[in-house]
């Protein structure tokens, strides 16, 4: 009796009596079998409330090179991909995925037909509860509704920053790209009593790898980024790294590359405008939360990596550590969003934050 009293207690109370509406698993670049990812998931199906719960995994759903084209190597990407969505299949919950840039080839040539690939795999499977968005390969948004006062934005942002359109010049024309901003402030407009969470692979922010937080200790004590420990002074070669990550291999997926500002610009210009904002992302290999004014960015990008990520003033949370988010909306318009963490092979919550609806 007590075992079913707990999962229904969870189901309709946080807190001090509020309702959970609804509630988000937040999955990023978990494209990888290992323990982390495998304790990660079994640990979301635990936090499930049925008929309550979505699932979504933010890109980098198949490492390194997205769904083989190949017939020897499709099976072990199929595997990766199914690691994370039929546990959550089985519970009759649903799972959305959106492509990232290991999704597109790792940015390569193929990249286009590798997203295409993993939408007609997850099609193909003819699950209801199981969706690939937006439609590969495209500049479209996708939203839906999460409860009577929030909603989320899908939009797949690789699609901006490839390098290999056959057609660039179309895909990636002005008119093309005032359409997506359109439709962006369109959805933003019609939802302004609604919290808008708009999720992507890229965030808006980060202070990973791909924000290029290189300090002053990874030019004398390089060893840190693989162990904190590691105090070893190397001050020539541990300048190597700097100058390959920043000045060598100047990369579309890092926030300082100009197409990757203009894709942040554009976007927050809009967004700026919409106090009601949430912004979820993966891409660096780690979790934050970081909230600066109106500005809020969830990022969840260690299903199965972890890389390091630098502190700023502005993270009310910062892990290096394999994991992912979860997000549960109050029936007061109130969410709270709470980060699980991997950590001598057990996986326990290491934050939680209350967040009053935004206005």
């Amino acid at each position: 009796m007590r075992a079913l009293l707990l999962p229904l207690l969870l189901l309709w109370f946080n807190g001090f009596g509020q309702v959970i509406e609804h509630r988000l698993i937040l999955f990023g670049d978990a494209g990888e079998i290992n323990n982390g990812q495998k304790q990660s998931i079994n640990k979301a199906i635990e936090l499930l409330l049925p008929n309550k719960t979505s699932v979504y995994f933010l890109g980098d759903n198949i490492y390194p090179y997205g769904m083989s084209l190949e017939s020897k190597q499709r099976k072990e990407t199929i595997d990766i991909l199914e690691s994370q969505f039929l546990p959550f299949i089985k519970k009759n919950t649903s799972v959305t995925f959106i492509p990232g840039n290991h999704d597109w080839d790792h940015s390569r040539q193929l990249g286009l037909e590798k997203i295409k690939a993993q939408e007609a795999y997850i099609l193909s499977q003819n699950i209801t509860n199981l969706q690939f968005v937006p439609k590969a390969g495209t500049s479209d948004i996708f939203s839906k509704e999460i409860t009577n006062s929030a909603k989320v934005i899908l939009f797949d942002s690789e699609y901006w920053l490839f390098p290999f359109h056959a057609n660039p010049d179309s895909a990636l024309s002005i008119d093309v790209r005032n359409r997506f901003l359109e439709d962006l402030k369109t959805e933003l407009e019609l939802n302004t009593g609604k919290t808008i969470f708009i999720l992507s692979h890229h965030p808006m922010r980060s202070y990973g790898e791909h924000g290029k937080n290189i300090t002053w200790k990874d030019h004398v004590f390089p060893l840190t980024r693989i162990s904190k420990n590691l105090y070893v002074p190397l001050p020539i070669l541990g300048s190597l790294y700097p100058l390959v990550r920043t000045k060598i291999f100047h990369s579309a997926e890092d926030i300082s590359h100009p197409l990757y500002k203009n894709l942040v610009k554009d976007i927050t210009e809009i967004t700026n405008k919409y106090p009601n904002v949430v912004f979820v992302a993966g891409h660096d290999h780690g979790l934050q939360l970081i909230e600066d004014n109106n500005f809020i960015q969830i990022v969840t990008g260690s299903g199965a990596k972890r890389s390091f990520i630098a502190s700023h003033s502005t993270q009310k949370f910062v892990s290096n550590k394999q994991g992912f988010c979860m997000v549960d909306f109050l029936d007061t318009g109130d969410f709270t969003i709470t980060y699980f963490t991997v950590s001598n092979d057990q996986i326990n919550k290491s934050y939680e934050f209350t967040i009053p609806k935004l206005k």
